[in-house]
């Protein structure tokens, strides 16, 4: 990400950056298997209440924007009676706080967009509409045809509150410079790479091209942020809390020798790159594409920026992360997802509203944002030939485990816990402390955050 510290980013600008560095560029026009795009006529609409019907978007593109008007004409037109009106947030406006606001007034949209993170907090309070009801009294869709992470990261107690559109992984993309691979004599990054496999990788790419004494070329880049950090420590088995979410579980032994690992690939092994350096360089992803760097752990959203530099001679190739020494791979859970107010006037236009999304959009809308399908039959949508040559053909297999792929946890408090653990974890990066010191000064405040009320 240029000219942005990704630790540092919000998630509205994230999905932005998504839609945004892949809508032109990640996925070509040709799906193999498309999903059924036939959109049902007047008479086989089934009958509901009619009324207007208020849609929310939290952000997106411009062709994500144009996408959803185009359906709103199509579901007012086969719908007699309905009228979507659909809202877009106004830019430098927190969706949420908007969203709250239109709550606390009584009058929240009918449909709107859910984030990770937030469906257990807003389902609690009461404010959601719970769909298993409508699944259930389905003629065609069961439980079993949706992806089982998405299904988890749209349920509280049991109960479906989200509805995802599609979910990304992340990070998901293990970038890799084949001319300084080939330069050093080494084999390319394959599915089977461990970390220690990685670490070996790093050391042979780490040089000094100057003459002099100064590090200007290193074997690896990774960010700090709470995606990377979080992928880390579950792939080792670890957690950031118990399995309630009343306390901390971030200083337990594989949290730590994750950690640890990675902050002395910079420190001591001096064969990743510091974030000071990759700073100055414009960030982790830029240092990549300037030759800087050996190897990348990225992101969906570095790849138009990769293929640019495709273009002018980067000589790159991609697979997943390597495995952890648990041997294990868990990623960290971007989505895509509605929600439904469960005070609405309308709850069969909405069901209707998200269900025909489903069903009639879905082929445009992975063009814009690469995600996995809520539906299992549309996989293919995903696993393209451009995605198959990143590994990605590998994720569905990996994420049928929803350990595999997941939320964070506690709700809104993430937020604030993730800022307190990132203060932390930033001093471990810089050699500053150790991993077991970091972990063990920020547990009473996690602690404390999980038990605070609100």
């Amino acid at each position: 990400m240029t000219n942005l510290t990704a630790k540092n980013i919000s998630r509205r600008s994230m999905l932005q950056i998504i839609g945004v560095g892949t809508a032109s560029a990640l996925l070509a026009s040709c799906a193999p298997n498309p999903a059924e795009t036939t959109e049902p006529t007047e008479a086989e609409a089934p009958k509901m209440a009619t009324g207007p019907l208020t849609v929310l978007l939290c952000c997106g593109t411009e062709e994500t924007h144009q996408l959803q008007e185009k359906f709103n004409k199509y579901f007012d037109s086969t719908y007699g009676g309905m009228k979507s009106d659909l809202q877009l947030t106004p830019a430098g406006q927190n969706y949420f706080e908007k969203l709250q606001t239109l709550f606390a007034a009584g009058t929240p949209p009918d449909v709107f967009d859910m984030w990770e993170g937030y469906v257990a907090p807003y389902a609690a309070d009461g404010a959601l509409l719970e769909m298993n009801s409508f699944i259930d009294a389905d003629p065609e869709w069961k439980f079993s045809d949706f992806q089982p992470a998405a299904i988890a990261a749209g349920s509280y107690q049991d109960k479906l509150y989200a509805f995802i559109r599609n979910f990304y992984p992340g990070p998901s993309m293990f970038f890799y410079n084949k001319d300084l691979f080939d330069k050093a004599g080494q084999a390319y990054p394959t599915f089977d790479w461990d970390w220690n496999k990685m670490r070996e990788a790093a050391l042979a790419l780490t040089v000094d091209t100057t003459g002099g004494s100064k590090i200007n070329q290193w074997g690896l880049a990774f960010e700090t942020w709470f995606v990377v950090w979080l992928h880390l420590i579950w792939s080792n088995g670890g957690d950031l809390l118990n399995a309630d979410e009343t306390k901390s579980a971030i200083a337990g032994s594989e949290s730590v020798k994750a950690i640890q690992y990675f902050a002395d690939l910079i420190n001591k092994d001096k064969c990743a790159i510091p974030s000071a350096e990759a700073s100055a360089m414009e960030g982790a992803s830029n240092a990549f594409r300037t030759n800087a760097i050996g190897m990348f752990m990225g992101y969906a959203w570095n790849i138009a920026d990769m293929k640019a530099a495709k273009e002018q001679g980067l000589n790159w190739g991609c697979v997943l992360p390597p495995k952890s020494f648990a041997g294990n791979r868990s990623f960290y859970m971007h989505l895509e997802c509605w929600a439904i107010a469960k005070n609405t006037k309308v709850p069969a236009a909405c069901w209707q509203y998200i269900r025909d999304f489903t069903t009639t959009q879905m082929v445009e809308w992975t063009k814009n944002y690469p995600g996995i399908p809520m539906l299992k039959k549309d996989i293919g949508l995903f696993t393209t030939e451009e995605n198959k040559s990143y590994g990605w053909d590998k994720l569905p297999d990996i994420i049928a485990d929803p350990k595999n792929i997941r939320i964070p946890g506690a709700g809104a408090k993430f937020d604030k816990i993730s800022q307190l653990v990132q203060a932390e974890l930033d001093n471990v990066f810089i050699g500053n402390v150790t991993a077991q010191a970091a972990m063990d000064a920020v547990t009473p405040s996690v602690d404390e955050e999980l038990a605070r009320k609100g």
